[in-house]
């Protein structure tokens, strides 16, 4: 893999993309009353828009709406639906950091069955690296010897 696609995996700008209030209910199908509403709860937030005038919301904002609504639709109250959407955006705030602090580089074979993600350097032995590799659609684990 070369270096601007293994940085590209390492980080990207999601924080970045703003979206007004009507785009964000036109892509979750919830209405601009509902997310007006919501952030007047404190389930979601807007972001400080510059005009001062129209309400602009994150990408993460986004997911975090749409996982909303599908907990509603799966018959959840608003609370609890808010709070099973906070705990998942946690979840993937933790994977996120994980992988932005330990991915070194990833290896994909061309019919996409085998995958190798080097994890960077095994604590416990460091001229070793922690590789998943998925081989016939299972992940296994090895150390890889650095010192070649």
């Amino acid at each position: 893999m070369d270096e601007d696609a293994s940085n590209l995996l390492k980080r990207m700008p999601i924080e970045d993309l703003i979206l007004g209030i009507g785009d964000v209910a036109a892509a979750t199908g919830v209405s601009q009353s509902q997310i007006r509403y919501w952030e007047s709860k404190g389930y979601i937030h807007s972001e400080v828009a510059t005009d001062g005038k129209n309400r602009k919301f994150s990408y993460k904002t986004v997911l975090k709406v749409q996982q909303i609504k599908t907990y509603l639709d799966d018959g959840y109250t608003l609370v609890g639906a808010a709070k099973r959407s906070q705990r998942r955006s946690n979840y993937f705030d933790m994977l996120r950091s994980f992988f932005e602090g330990r991915f070194v580089n990833m290896a994909i074979d061309e019919d996409n069955r085998q995958a190798s993600i080097d994890l960077g350097p095994f604590d416990p032995e460091p001229g070793k690296n922690l590789v998943a590799q998925r081989i016939d659609g299972h992940w296994h684990f090895q150390l890889i010897d650095t010192k070649n």
